[in-house]
């Protein structure tokens, strides 16, 4: 199998392990946010398009792998919240333990919402 087959088969298992029995969208997205911030998403997919716009590829092999291994996350975590929606399923009354306290998240999304409304008021 060539280099390029190697680095498309975990993004194609990504893409069909949905079809699995037993799969449950829920217990996807459950395990994505208790082992990531979205303060953690953000920079990574920050790297990503900076590295994309620059032309560069990252030097260290540890890196790469890492990065590797969270865009196959967030792309399990995108399609289990597609089937979540598409297929209706009722979200809200699920426990979700996330990696960062709930006050942290709040006060962040507090932070950014007075930031967001600041320069939509400049912009008006």
């Amino acid at each position: 199998m060539n280099q390029q087959s190697n680095n498309l088969l975990p993004f194609e298992v990504a893409c069909y392990e949905i079809y699995d029995n037993g799969y449950d969208p829920l217990n996807t997205i459950r395990e994505f946010w208790s082992q990531h911030t979205i303060t953690d998403c953000q920079e990574s997919l920050w790297v990503l398009f900076e590295n994309y716009r620059k032309s560069e590829v990252q030097q260290g092999i540890i890196d790469v792998k890492q990065m590797h291994t969270f865009l196959m996350k967030v792309c399990r975590v995108l399609m289990a919240y597609f089937l979540v929606h598409f297929r209706k399923i009722g979200i809200d009354a699920v426990p979700f333990a996330f990696e960062e306290p709930a006050e942290s998240i709040t006060a962040d999304l507090e932070a950014k919402q007075g930031i967001h409304s600041f320069f939509n008021r400049i912009a008006e």
